[in-house]
């Protein structure tokens, strides 16, 4: 027998059978899919006209599975670590390495250089795609390779989109293990790093984990303006020049830009 059920949207649907809970885990994450800030209980409360109790209690046991956080300066929730971490997997399922393709495909005609795609996963990131440059160079990094974020380029352009609050999160219970002296080797140098990232629009990786690799990265955003990939141009440092990398960045930008806004993003700069 099928039940109709009518949401405070007024919209009826008919399904086979719903879960009081569960329905209303799935309308606090829509909720917080269109509120760009934190969130208390009474506004969730008062948004899906459910008990404070028992939203209270949903709320709870979201943040104790990481999927919200409660911040305790003011009192509310926001998205935590393992929402941005079901996104990813999403993605991963969709057509972004399709849509992305194209753009890398342009970024090494613009530059020789090679072309990269990853997306974020916790404290490191995953290669999904790759598009050779005319000279090809000699990376560790092939698809499906897992990398710490502080150690690549396109790790410390998606670190560099994300709140700083979320930075520590991530980065908890990381212990830095430089590759090489240029390697950042602290939280402290991370944040400095990710501040450089922010005021200059697109990330640097100097010869931090490959000596020979100077690399360029700019984050994916998607239309609630979250992180969910970046994409690179890296070649060897002795084509790489400072001068080139300023002129590469700008081809970089606007690949990653358009990209986002095909995501549904609506900001006009990338930090």
């Amino acid at each position: 027998m099928r039940t109709t059920f009518t949401y405070t949207n007024k919209t009826e649907v008919n399904v086979l059978k719903m879960n009081k809970t569960a329905s209303r885990v799935m309308d606090i994450l829509s909720l917080f899919a269109t509120v760009n800030e934190p969130i208390s209980v009474s506004t969730v409360s008062q948004e899906l006209s459910a008990p404070k109790s028992s939203i209270y209690e949903i709320l709870e046991t979201m943040v104790i599975k990481g999927f919200l956080e409660f911040d305790e300066n003011v009192k509310k929730y926001k998205p935590g670590i393992k929402l941005f971490e079901v996104g990813t997997s999403y993605l991963n399922n969709t057509d972004l390495i399709k849509d992305t393709r194209p753009y890398l495909e342009k970024l090494v005609k613009l530059t020789g250089e090679t072309s990269f795609l990853a997306v974020p996963s916790k404290e490191e990131i995953i290669y999904l795609d790759k598009v050779e440059g005319l000279s090809s160079i000699r990376t560790t990094a092939s698809l499906g390779t897992r990398l710490p974020m502080y150690l690549t380029g396109l790790g410390k352009a998606i670190l560099a989109a994300y709140p700083d609050e979320m930075v520590t999160e991530i980065t908890r219970d990381i212990k830095f293990k430089p590759v090489n002296d240029n390697s950042i080797n602290s939280f402290n140098s991370l944040m400095e790093n990710i501040s450089q990232t922010r005021k200059r629009g697109y990330a640097v990786d100097n010869r931090e984990r490959e000596e020979d690799v100077y690399c360029i990265a700019a984050p994916i955003y998607d239309h609630l303006n979250q992180p969910i990939a970046a994409i690179s141009v890296a070649g060897l440092v002795t084509r790489m020049q400072e001068e080139n990398a300023k002129e590469y960045s700008v081809h970089l930008i606007n690949a990653a830009m358009e990209l986002s806004r095909r995501f549904g993003y609506k900001v006009h700069q990338l930090y």
